[in-house]
């Protein structure tokens, strides 16, 4: 029996989840690290992946894959699913965001409170972990597991003063799922009759649930640590997930991780900024779309299918769909001469340029010699984030050396070929379990192993 660390990222467009063993940065053992299934009850889609929605249909609230499919229905056209609400914990009044009611195109009935579909969401991701967790064969055996969530380090907001309010939210949906079990993975969704009787109650009795919370350009640069020799003493951290497009910058001072504040840059550009240019790119070529009906159609399929067509774009620089019997063609080179996505680049260039001298300036003024570059997030594959970081590497000192996206270590035979191709959407879940505690923005308590595998928190003295 062994103490583990669990560590949740709660994404923009997917929330993920891994687990390692106390310690396991400083004596790291491949198949030690457990990323956990928590998509893996749905059907379709990628197991590793649990996609962040919520949708609130007549009778019932549905929440991951199944939002999303709901919204989709030509019946629900004037209903939209709650998505991308991550970024609602960014703002600089938290409580008060949390307690303004849903707006009416996501809450017909006037139910809820956005605090109430945030809570509801937590208690799905949760019984999505615990449900993975208890399928990991490593985990049905520990003495105790302790839980963290990443967090960007917003500039808006203070990301580890808003932590009590965190592990409130986590608190409430901990409770709710108590309740509820595992009527939270139904494809069906829950009645809105047992969310109207439980969830007031859950949310009354519920207790802070005991996490840490790691930000997640340090739980990057815990990862990419890992197998150097001289373990790292200076980082910049490129992550462009779906909503924003964060750099930062990190110096490791013996055990501790400190973020150099005045190289962060959060744009407002990331991954939907790209599908919307890739969606413009391709109804601009199909001149047989003019009408708004085939236009909507083409929109429609392009954004369903935009997942697929953006790994094999970024991957080949070209990918092909067919619809309605004919084919369409983009190339990268395409999206790449887009005027809107040559303004993002441009602002992306200066970014990373300016968080680039501020980690250096601190890496020469400490006599380190080496910065390391990684990206992570959805987009760590795009080639335009990965010319970034290699065109920006200078050959003076301190010089800076790019890491891959996918280390090395993530193709280890103990993995079977399943996490190498998904490691970057996952990698801050990762880091961020294997991260030592020393490189934790904020901290609580953690689950004895009698509690850790229903999520409950440790009981106080």
């Amino acid at each position: 029996m062994s103490d583990w660390t669990l560590c949740i990222d709660f994404g923009t467009a997917y929330s993920k989840a891994a687990a390692a063993p106390l310690g396991a940065w400083s004596h790291f053992e491949p198949s030690q690290v457990r990323p956990l299934m928590v998509g893996g009850h749905e059907p379709g889609g990628n197991a590793f992946l649990l996609d962040s929605a919520v949708f609130v249909d007549d009778s019932h609230v549905l929440l991951g894959r199944a939002a999303l499919a709901a919204a989709n229905v030509p019946a629900n056209k004037k209903r939209m699913a709650l998505k991308s609400f991550k970024t609602l914990l960014s703002v600089s009044d938290l409580d008060r965001a949390l307690n303004t009611n849903a707006p009416l195109s996501v809450d017909p009935h006037r139910m809820f409170q956005m605090r109430d579909l945030i809570v509801l969401y937590l208690a799905y991701l949760l019984e999505a972990v615990e449900q993975a967790s208890a399928d990991d064969p490593l985990l049905t055996d520990v003495s105790s597991i302790s839980y963290r969530y990443a967090a960007p380090a917003w500039r808006s907001g203070d990301s580890a003063g808003m932590h009590d309010s965190i592990v409130r939210l986590f608190g409430e949906a901990d409770a709710f799922r108590e309740a509820v079990g595992e009527a939270l993975l139904a494809p069906e969704g829950l009645p809105l009759s047992l969310i109207e009787r439980a969830l007031p109650k859950a949310q009354a009795q519920a207790q802070p649930f005991e996490m840490g919370l790691i930000f997640e350009a340090t739980a990057a640069a815990a990862y990419t640590s890992i197998g150097l020799e001289d373990a790292g003493s200076h980082f910049i951290v490129v992550d462009m997930g779906a909503g924003t497009t964060d750099i930062a910058a990190l110096a490791r001072l013996g055990p501790r991780t400190m973020e150099l504040p005045e190289a962060r840059v959060t744009l407002k550009q990331a991954g939907d900024f790209i599908d919307q240019v890739i969606a413009n790119r391709v109804l601009d070529s199909a001149s047989w779309a003019r009408s708004t009906a085939d236009r909507s159609e083409l929109w429609n399929v392009l954004m369903r299918q935009m997942r697929d067509i953006k790994e094999t774009l970024f991957a080949d620089g070209r990918a092909t769909l067919r619809i309605k019997g004919k084919q369409i063609s983009i190339a990268m080179r395409d999206i790449e001469k887009d005027a809107d996505f040559r303004l993002f680049y441009k602002g992306l260039s200066e970014a990373y340029a300016h968080a680039l001298a501020v980690v250096r300036d601190d890496a020469d003024a400490r006599g380190r010699t080496e910065v390391q570059a990684v990206a992570v997030g959805g987009g760590a594959a795009a080639p335009f984030i990965q010319d970034l970081i290699r065109k920006k590497a200078v050959r003076s000192t301190p010089r800076v050396q790019p890491r891959p996206a996918t280390p090395d270590w993530a193709h280890a035979g103990e993995f079977r070929g399943n996490l190498a191709p998904v490691f970057p959407q996952l990698a801050i879940s990762i880091g961020g379990a294997l991260a030592p505690d020393g490189m934790l923005a904020a901290r609580s308590g953690s689950s004895p192993a009698a509690t850790a595998q229903t999520g409950t928190p440790a009981a106080h003295d």
